[in-house]
């Protein structure tokens, strides 16, 4: 009797161990990630949005509507020359990615975080378009930036902001194809660490557009994401060809945010909104849509410390300047080369003309 007694209060006395393992594994939290192409390139993006603005205004502006949003994550795009005026703005973010420099050698992709960021990588595209044609993305250091957020103590989450090819025409289409594969590939090399995943940015993709670039073939199948606007506000419907496509769905926009859970973290996206980031009397600084993304998360076990975890080091501004005189030089000769493209421009010209259309 006395032993059956002692093996019951042993049980019992495991119970709340028990119960509280299984609690601590199934905590639930929120998540707001915002992407925003802030419009920072020199001169050209003076004139983007309802007024013009010179560009260190213009991004020290941005920085004070960006900092007032209470959210988790922000990447920018096109965050060139004016970076430190919008960094300098932005008290409420600690943690951040380090620039990379001006128009002529920088990536534009920037983040700022509440979380700590580990392990930042820049990603340059293996394929752009167009010197003097498309959308001159050629000229930049177009690509990605990864990093690894400690969301809480020992919860991390794979995060990848991008900037896609832009254009229309065949091209510009085939590059930014190539970019959704490099993308695909880089996930499924690197990424395949049981942790959830987001990717956000400015894809220059929509899918009603229904063009050769097709994010679901080259990227989102490949790699197990799935799209928040289609998941949200289409019934997960990525087939322009299903009758159920919604074209007028919101939120169906170039920046986008796609994401899977992992083996220690579910992610369940509840919305995709358009926040109201103008200035006092509705001025706004960009030709973009601000896409803010909430999920809803659900820690599904306790995740292995990932190995050498590293923090960011800030750039020697006095060195990216050096850099700068050189990229000039570089981007110098490449226009010239983009001289080889006036046919392709006139081409294009008459195209549209007679068609009313690009090619």
């Amino acid at each position: 009797m006395k032993k059956l007694l002692c093996v019951v209060l042993s049980v019992l006395m495991l119970l709340p161990f028990t119960a509280g393992a299984t609690a601590a594994q199934s905590r639930t939290g929120t998540l707001k990630m915002l992407a925003y192409n802030v419009s920072g390139i020199p001169l050209v993006g003076d004139f983007q949005g309802s007024v013009v603005t010179a560009t260190n205004d213009r991004a020290a502006k941005i920085g004070g509507l960006l900092n007032s949003t209470d959210v988790d994550f922000i990447g920018v795009e096109e965050d060139f020359n004016g970076h430190k005026y919008l960094a300098a703005e932005m008290t409420n973010y600690p943690y951040r990615s380090p620039n990379s420099g001006g128009v002529a050698q920088g990536q534009g992709l920037n983040i700022f975080s509440v979380h700590k960021l580990y392990n930042l990588e820049r990603v340059k595209w293996n394929t752009e378009f167009g010197f003097l044609s498309g959308s001159t993305d050629a000229l930049s250091n177009k690509g990605f930036i990864y990093s690894l957020m400690e969301l809480e103590e020992g919860v991390y989450v794979n995060v990848i902001t991008l900037h896609c090819d832009a254009g229309y025409e065949p091209l510009s289409v085939a590059a930014r194809r190539d970019n959704f594969r490099q993308l695909a590939e880089y996930i499924n090399t690197n990424l395949n660490d049981g942790r959830a995943l987001i990717v956000l940015g400015d894809f220059n993709f929509k899918f009603r557009r229904n063009l050769k670039d097709d994010i679901v073939t080259n990227l989102m199948e490949p790699t197990g994401l799935k799209d928040v606007w289609a998941e949200v506000y289409n019934n997960g419907i990525t087939d322009t060809a299903d009758p159920d496509f919604n074209n007028d769905a919101q939120g169906d926009d170039l920046d986008r945010v796609l994401y899977r859970g992992g083996d220690y973290m579910t992610l369940e996206p509840v919305s995709k909104t358009v926040p109201p980031l103008t200035g006092e009397n509705g001025e706004r600084y960009t030709d973009h849509n601000p896409m803010l993304t909430e999920f809803n998360y659900t820690l599904t076990g306790s995740e292995p410390v990932p190995d050498g975890l590293a923090e960011p080091e800030e750039e020697n501004e006095a060195l990216l300047n050096i850099k700068e005189i050189g990229w000039a030089a570089i981007r110098f000769v490449e226009l010239i080369i983009g001289l080889t493209e006036l046919p392709y421009l006139i081409y294009q010209g008459i195209e549209l003309l007679i068609n009313g259309k690009m090619p």
